[in-house]
């Protein structure tokens, strides 16, 4: 009968344990949730709010704790239609500051009559979000490296032609040509005056 009881008390104890771990585990998530702003989509079909949550959700994960380390709060993001600034010139993003240290943004879905992509609606975040954090933290930009680009990309780049159509495209190379270049064969300049390589006949 001791066996039985013993094992009785340790199958309560084991019973206590997770339900603590329970109860600790949903208050982290809900403090965790409750320093998440919420995103309110307030335009856009399923599909397209669908799509601008997938890409708006790593530029909130990534951007938020460094906002929050710096000590500023973002209460609320809403993707609105359209946004106007006082003007009433087209806006793609607003940001109002509620009290000293808390945010609402704002997104346009739509600026000048064009559809926003879910990315471009990210990257205004994110320009957003940045902008905050280098006005708080008092960032200051030292130095700027602009990006390298490679030789093959300019030879390439220079090969471009525009077609008929209106589009961009490599400028043709006939097959014996391209045969002889990639055989290494020297091809001789021949003059339409009748001289080769410069030289006379």
């Amino acid at each position: 009968m001791l066996s039985t009881s013993g094992d009785l008390l340790i199958m309560v104890l084991v019973a206590m344990v997770a339900a603590t771990m329970a109860v600790a585990v949903s208050h982290l998530v809900s403090l965790r949730r409750s320093r998440i702003p919420r995103l309110r989509l307030l335009t856009g079909t399923h599909s397209q709010q669908a799509a601008i949550m997938l890409a708006v959700r790593p530029v909130v994960r990534e951007l938020l704790p460094a906002l929050e380390a710096a000590g500023l709060e973002v209460s609320s993001i809403a993707l609105l239609p359209t946004l106007a600034g006082s003007a009433g010139e087209p806006l793609q993003a607003q940001v109002e500051q509620v009290n000293g240290s808390a945010f609402v943004i704002r997104l346009a879905h739509m600026v000048g009559g064009i559809l926003r992509r879910p990315e471009e609606v990210a990257g205004a975040l994110a320009g957003e979000l940045l902008g905050l954090y280098r006005d708080a933290a008092a960032v200051k930009i030292v130095r700027q490296t602009p990006a390298a680009t490679p030789e093959r990309i300019l030879v390439a780049a220079e090969n471009v032609a525009v077609r008929k159509n209106g589009h961009s495209g490599v400028s043709p190379q006939s097959r014996a040509a391209a045969k002889d270049e990639a055989e290494g064969k020297i091809i001789q300049f021949k003059d339409p005056l009748g001289s080769t390589n410069g030289q006379g006949a």
